[in-house]
């Protein structure tokens, strides 16, 4: 039930309803510092909006009309899309009443007839509408943030697709930006290549991820030999690492060397790659077919034989030495030496030419990678 004095004084005011919402508009923009500062555009909204608000709003204390609260939602959805905070718009509310309350108190003191207590009693009724304007505000602009993310979100993952497929015509149909992806405006950036479900946590950089079948795309925005040191010392899988770039639209070449980098990780291991620390392996990882055959001219031989493969790729990773390939197998130094010389015998290469030597190490490695 509308409160009689309440009902009497919003059919008065509402004869003035332009005047009223025009000082509701002044006073909130002079004591909310959000609505000081939007532009032209988004201030005549406002305008618009606080004087139908105010309409609707006395209309309802008039109890001319069931009590609605769809003109304050769709206010709310309204400062939700143009990034107004929710604290400001309950704020507005608020300063709002203030300026109709005392608007209605001017007039109620004006009648001898209007007690103070009539104007307390009144007061109750007024407040519970506010309560029930702000619920309604609450909520749908909670609504409306939601779904403005879910739309944001499928936005960022077309854009991002877009850049991943090398669809530089979409990207820039779309209105492609760093910013759209959450990323820094300028480079450089590096795109990382993990497992599916092991992407990496990097707190300090800015960046975007892709979730695909497979494995994990991201795009990360900072100190590229940062970004590298902070995948190192705490990796998720095999995780490739591509060089620095400045433009997005790098963004496929990237992706192409940040996959060789992470394939020339052997399955199962946990280490941060780029093709320039160890081009070698980049190389066979980026030349499936002829890593297979490096294998089987270089290492034919030996494939049968484990034991002689174990010694030549304890004796590369050691730099040479028997001492440390003896303590490694835990054989003696002269097995190992006899080790050795059954593989020179059996692969045809000398373990003193650089060459020959360089031929193994590839093939050790590609066998790695291989298995």
């Amino acid at each position: 039930m509308p409160d009689l004095l309440v009902a009497r004084l919003a059919k008065e005011l509402l004869d003035e309803l332009p005047e009223l919402a025009e000082r509701m508009f002044q006073a909130i923009v002079a004591e909310d510092e959000t609505y000081a500062l939007l532009d032209a555009a988004v201030l005549a909204d406002v305008r618009d909006f606080n004087e139908r608000n105010l309409r609707d709003q006395l209309t309802d204390m008039a109890g001319d009309q069931a009590v609605t609260t769809e003109l304050s939602r769709e206010t709310a959805r309204r400062r939700a899309a143009q990034g107004v905070p929710l604290e400001a718009i309950l704020h507005a509310y608020r300063i709002g009443f203030r300026v109709v309350w005392q608007a209605m108190v001017e007039r109620a003191t004006e009648d001898p007839d209007v007690s103070m207590g009539q104007l307390a009693n009144s007061m109750t009724f007024v407040w519970s509408l506010i309560d029930a304007y702000s619920v309604a505000v609450t909520a749908s602009y909670r609504e409306t943030v939601t779904d403005l993310a879910r739309r944001d979100e499928r936005k960022r993952l077309v854009l991002l697709d877009a850049l991943i497929e090398g669809r530089s015509t979409d990207w820039t149909t779309l209105g492609g930006t760093p910013h759209a992806l959450g990323l820094a405006e300028r480079g450089p950036y590096v795109c990382v290549l993990t497992d599916a479900g092991a992407g990496p946590k990097l707190p300090a950089f800015r960046s975007v991820w892709r979730l695909r079948t497979e494995d994990q795309v991201g795009i990360v925005s900072g100190d590229p030999n940062r970004i590298l040191a902070a995948l190192t010392h705490t990796p998720s899988g095999r995780t490739g690492v591509s060089p620095p770039f400045a433009l997005l639209t790098e963004v496929p070449m990237a992706l192409r060397l940040a996959t060789i980098a992470r394939a020339a990780i052997p399955v199962g291991g946990r280490q941060a790659m780029t093709v320039d620390r160890s081009p070698v392996r980049a190389l066979l990882a980026a030349s499936p077919e002829l890593s297979e055959r490096l294998v089987t001219t270089a290492l034919g031989p030996l494939i049968e034989h484990p034991e002689l493969l174990e010694a030549l790729s304890a004796w590369l990773d050691t730099g040479g030495s028997t001492s440390a390939i003896a303590e490694r197998l835990y054989c003696h130094r002269n097995t190992i030496r006899n080790r050795l010389d059954r593989v020179q015998h059996l692969t045809g290469r000398s373990l003193d030419d650089p060459g020959d030597i360089a031929t193994l190490y590839a093939a050790v490695w590609a066998h790695r990678l291989a298995r």
